[in-house]
């Protein structure tokens, strides 16, 4: 029958509990750190915008976030300061904890060692008996000298008689072989009595109810989102619903239809009636402003499909939901229209790679615009002046009626005299129009300095070559034709250089009403818009801070000819900054290559004191002549030619 040892003074059962809590404490607090450590350094490194509407919206985010305020007590951190704690209590524990005892061991006790004999032993085991013996004992260490007396009689025992001995040496007890034994790494307070149930309620929920759920959940949701952790069935709607002629309106659509709304920010109870009232705003506005209809979604509809769509129109169109609802319903509007618009961002991600995988030009450009719009808050049509903070639609009106100058755009705007921008925002205060000029300037206005197809090692482009589009950015306007010329030459003599300068880079981008948050960054490609086809993906790049070279390799066309291509350079953030122009690539035949210049492969002859002209004499001469120190040298120079005809010929022999 099994025995079981139980560890009563809890030594390795407190090494237990600390193994345990250490695989659980030390990953969470290296990733609690790292991630501090990152938004530490994203903090110190990224410049914020400061203007007055990005502090204002900052100021009602951190208001109205619930999780903002519970960022410092979230249930990690929790698990980490309770943990730790733990973990500095058992460590004092073991500290003090005594070592289990050793095997019980005759030798030991005798202080003999194994292979002595008999009559020693006898001899050893006297003398410690006139030691230890009870009766010999000093005053108030009899209890001691009795314990070690006996311990000392049973070893004499042991080692004396030969059967025991053999016993104990054959299987380490006395007795012979004992029953099977293990050890059990608690207490046997725990285990024995009514603390047995808690003990094993406590595996039981830890080990078979807890371990299986996280790892079913953990299964669970991998299985439920693609890698780009985007609901599978939300891109089955998406794949379903996308088409190659979808505009502004159907993007919008299928975007709503996203099950990620369904999941977090469904219509409640009492939010028809808002959301109504919120679509005949809506309405209003697309008709006053921009002579459009709006028609909100069927009731067949789902009903998150109906609440995302029109959160997303009321976010574009500004429109002031406070108008509309009360104060408590408001809050809780305002926290779904947040949620929509930021998942709006991550999941568009998810439409644009669909696009660009049927090579859907038109739709895959419209995406990038609808994400300009999001970041922005504005409806497609509008001056995209209206980035500028304190810039709207009255303010423009009354410069339009008394210059009869229409300002649009911001880079009108930058491009106007001092006295003129003065003009156009004189209803502003000075701190208002300082926030204008410096957003305008913040803002990134790129321009192409340069772009190119290159074939390495090749001065043309060939059928069938991999080329490398290569394009160089500034933002910053252009300063003189001659620095074109000199851009053209180092794109023709540069060496290889990575995508992003060791540079500060960009600050985070002007986007008040955006609930966020964020770097700008642009997408680069190739398109053909007669075709409506993408030749060359989109390629992301950002921290454009000066001046930055862009490499895109791509398969060249298999037939030659001037191909005509449309390069886009568009912005993840800003509206009116985008970039379109045409470039042409001329396709030759391999053909046309230019000749390669002769190269010379001679080898130069082995001097007659190396071991390769001695190699080179005994072919030509024969070893006697090698040996002699080459004295038919002369010889062999007037029959040079017969004698290298010949050396050709038995080469080809041996060979």
């Amino acid at each position: 029958m099994a025995q079981y040892t139980y560890d009563e003074e809890g030594f390795n059962f407190y090494y237990f509990l600390l193994s345990v809590i250490s695989l659980c404490l030390v990953p969470a607090t290296a990733t609690s750190i790292y991630s501090a450590y990152k938004a530490t350094q994203q903090k110190r490194k990224t410049d914020t915008c400061k203007c007055s509407s990005c502090e204002d919206q900052r100021t009602k985010l951190k208001a109205t976030n619930t999780t903002s305020t519970l960022k410092l007590v979230n249930p990690k951190l929790i698990f980490i300061i309770l943990g730790w704690a733990a973990f500095a209590l058992l460590a004092y524990q073991v500290s003090y904890a005594e070592a289990p005892k050793a095997t019980w061991d005759p030798y030991e006790i005798l202080g003999i060692k194994e292979g002595i004999t008999l009559p020693e032993i006898k001899k050893i085991y006297k003398r410690l008996s006139l030691i230890y013996h009870p009766d010999k004992a000093e005053i108030g260490t009899e209890k001691e000298s009795e314990e070690r007396f006996i311990q000392i009689s049973k070893a004499y025992q042991v080692l004396t008689d030969e059967e025991v001995r053999k016993n104990y040496e054959q299987y380490g007890h006395p007795d012979g072989k004992q029953s099977f034994s293990m050890g059990v790494a608690l207490p046997s307070k725990l285990i024995e009595g009514g603390n047995s149930r808690f003990v094993l309620l406590f595996y039981g929920l830890a080990f078979g109810l807890g371990l299986p759920y996280y790892i079913a959940t953990w299964w669970y949701n991998s299985r439920r989102h693609t890698k780009d952790k985007i609901l599978n069935t939300t891109m089955a709607v998406f794949f379903k619903g996308l088409k190659e002629n979808a505009d502004f309106k159907n993007l919008i659509k299928v975007l709503a239809g996203a099950h990620e709304f369904k999941e977090n920010s469904d219509v409640r109870e009492g939010e028809e009636s808002i959301l109504k009232k919120l679509d005949e705003t809506i309405a209003n506005e697309l008709e006053k402003r921009f002579t459009e209809k709006y028609e909100p979604l069927p009731n067949a509809a789902p009903s998150y499909q109906r609440k995302a769509r029109t959160l997303l129109y009321a976010y574009f169109l500004r429109i002031d939901i406070n108008t509309i609802a009360s104060a408590a319903q408001t809050i809780i509007i305002l926290k779904d229209q947040r949620f929509i618009v930021e998942k709006a961002i991550h999941l568009l991600q998810g439409l644009l790679q669909i696009a660009i995988v049927k090579n859907w030009l038109n739709v895959a450009t419209t995406i990038m615009d609808l994400q300009q719009h999001l970041m922005q808050a504005s409806y497609p049509g509008e001056p995209t002046i209206k980035q500028l903070p304190h810039v709207d639609t009255a303010l423009l009106r009354k410069y339009y009626h008394n210059k009869k100058k229409n300002v649009g755009s911001i880079q009108q705007f930058i491009s106007l005299p001092e006295a003129e921008r003065k003009s156009l925002l004189k209803p502003l205060s000075d701190e208002q129009y300082l926030d204008v000029v410096e957003v305008a300037n913040r803002i990134p206005r790129l321009n192409v300095r340069k772009a190119a197809f290159k074939v390495v090692g090749d001065k043309i482009v060939t059928t069938g070559a991999i080329i490398t589009f290569v394009l160089k950015l500034k933002n910053g306007q252009i300063e003189s034709v001659e620095q074109e010329v000199e851009d053209e030459e180092e794109i023709d003599d540069e060496e290889e250089q990575t995508e992003n300068d060791d540079s500060e880079g960009l600050g985070l981008a002007h986007i008040p009403y955006y609930p966020g948050e964020k770097k700008p960054y642009w997408w680069i490609f190739l398109g053909d818009p007669k075709v409506n086809r993408i030749l060359v993906p989109p390629r992301k790049v950002t921290d454009i801070v000066d001046e930055q070279t862009i490499r895109i390799p791509f398969a060249g066309p298999p037939k030659a000819g001037t191909y005509t291509f449309s390069l886009f350079v568009k912005s993840d953030t800003y509206t009116g900054t985008d970039i379109l122009q045409d470039i042409q690539l001329t396709v030759q035949e391999p053909g046309d290559l230019p000749e390669e210049e002769e190269v010379d492969d001679s080898i130069s002859e082995p001097e007659d004191d190396s071991i390769a002209g001695q190699m080179k004499l005994m072919r030509e001469q024969g070893l006697a002549s090698a040996l002699a120190g080459g004295s038919q040298q002369p010889a062999k120079k007037a029959n040079a030619g017969e004698d290298s005809d010949s050396d050709s010929d038995s080469d080809s022999d041996e060979e």
